[in-house]
């Protein structure tokens, strides 16, 4: 009698496939179920191979629209959104919003020409702000990253003093009015807030700027466009016991490599 064969679950994005996307755009911008919204507009003729990325981006857009008013996160608790899943946004904008697809299909472009820098991303905004309104056909539009940015230029933010080395290992912060009495504070010609990457200063400091938002937790960094010029890999250490030699105690820190970082304030009961 035949031995039972264990069979495996049958691959929705073959390995190969996503082997071919890191190829061509690298290995921070992948996301399986993302490619697979773009197959299926290809091939159903919906937008050309050529615009793959441009969907792509719709798609993650539109899914972390999806998800924070979902879950109600931080500044999206009670603002509506009319799509329950990515993809018939996704198609609902390339297909009744054409001017605005353009529009992606551009920015796109230019972030894939500046190295996929984040702030070149583009981004699904909304026009009015009423969370009624909320997130629908007729009341979103498309905005760059840094334009999504400036928008908050005179909102508060959060200056995180990153130690260099074991013995520092706790940031101390000081809370900005604006983005730009921090760059005038710290000396910098440039400065963005929620990239996740740290900026130095002249002297040799390093800084994470953060949004008041993000830094309460509202709003999250996000993670697979990182400036790819900038892209650095930083060491953090967590403490993770003492141990005492010849009466003296010493902490011993676990290092561990980090691209991006997000820092979150709570509130103590």
């Amino acid at each position: 009698m035949a031995k039972d064969k264990k069979m495996g679950r049958p691959y929705k994005l073959h390995p190969s496939e996503i082997t071919k996307w890191i190829e061509k755009y690298g290995e921070n911008t992948y996301l399986p179920r993302a490619i697979l919204c773009v197959q299926s507009l290809i091939e159903e003729g919906i937008i050309e191979e050529e615009h793959s990325m441009a969907g792509y981006l719709l798609f993650k857009s539109i899914e972390s629209r999806i998800h924070s008013c979902r879950y109600e996160q931080g500044v999206y608790k009670g603002v509506h959104c009319a799509w329950s899943d990515p993809v018939s946004g996704a198609r609902d904008i390339i297909k009744y919003r054409p001017e605005m697809w353009q529009g992606w299909i551009e920015q796109t472009r230019i972030f894939l020409e500046n190295d996929q820098q984040q702030k070149y991303r583009p981004t699904i905004d909304r026009r009015n702000t009423d969370p009624n309104i909320g997130y629908r056909l007729d009341n979103i539009q498309l905005l760059s990253f840094r334009e999504n940015t400036q928008r908050a230029v005179n909102k508060p933010v959060y200056a995180f003093e990153m130690g260099n080395n074991q013995s520092n290992v706790t940031p101390t912060f000081r809370r900005y009015d604006s983005i730009t009495d921090a760059k005038k504070d710290l000396g910098l010609p440039k400065l963005e807030n929620d990239t996740g990457v740290f900026t130095s200063t002249q002297d040799g400091r390093k800084f994470l700027i953060q949004s008041e938002t993000t830094t309460s937790g509202q709003e999250s960094v996000e993670t697979d466009s990182t400036e790819s010029k900038q892209k650095k890999e930083y060491v953090g250490y967590i403490p993770i016991g003492q141990v005492e030699i010849d009466g003296q105690l010493y902490t011993i820190n676990q290092p561990f490599t980090f691209e991006q970082m997000q820092i979150t304030l709570k509130k103590q009961d």
